[in-house]
């Protein structure tokens, strides 16, 4: 009987601690995914890094500081940000869509801001993923120079002090 009892009880530490290191596993996954670790280097956001052509190539004039949106149909607050952006009329916007209520949220833009959903933002998507939605980056000469994600990027308001993170450049200081 004794011996019945030890064998039961070394499975069930083998099976406990095979329990825990899967659990830990998964634990190490998630947060390599939460903070783009493990992931392709050239895909992380990195202010100074220049941004893929894919990007580039959307931005009607990548000389001048755009904010370009990272947004998915899927998303509600992606929803409540489309609605936010009529303050933004006088900057450069360009919306990249994605995911299946796409035109949903493209119907909410207002005319001013550039929309891209489709081929094009797959490719996009394919070449410069985003951790979570919504997401922004500010560009300048197809460079990122900053940079929100998630709740620093769910509302005017934030991308305003997303946009307050330029510096003028004096001209004749460009490359």
């Amino acid at each position: 009987m004794e011996r019945v009892l030890a064998v039961v009880l070394v499975v069930a530490c083998v099976v406990l601690t095979v329990a825990f290191l899967a659990c830990l596993r998964g634990i190490a996954e998630l947060r390599l995914r939460l903070t783009g670790r493990g992931m392709d280097p050239s895909a992380q956001l990195i202010i100074g890094r220049k941004l893929p052509d894919s990007v580039v190539r959307l931005i009607p004039d990548a000389t001048r500081d755009t904010l370009v949106l990272f947004m998915s149909g899927t998303c509600g607050t992606c929803h409540g940000l489309a609605a936010d952006l009529d303050g933004f009329a006088d900057r450069p916007l360009v919306a990249i869509v994605t995911g299946d209520s796409a035109p949903e949220l493209l119907a909410m833009l207002p005319p001013h801001v550039k929309a891209v959903d489709g081929e094009q933002a797959k490719a996009v998507d394919a070449d410069l993923p985003m951790p979570m939605w919504p997401a922004a980056v500010l560009q300048r000469d197809g460079f990122m120079i900053a940079y929100a994600l998630g709740g620093d990027a769910d509302s005017a308001a934030d991308l305003e002090v997303l946009w307050e993170q330029r510096v003028d450049v004096p001209e004749g200081m460009t490359a």
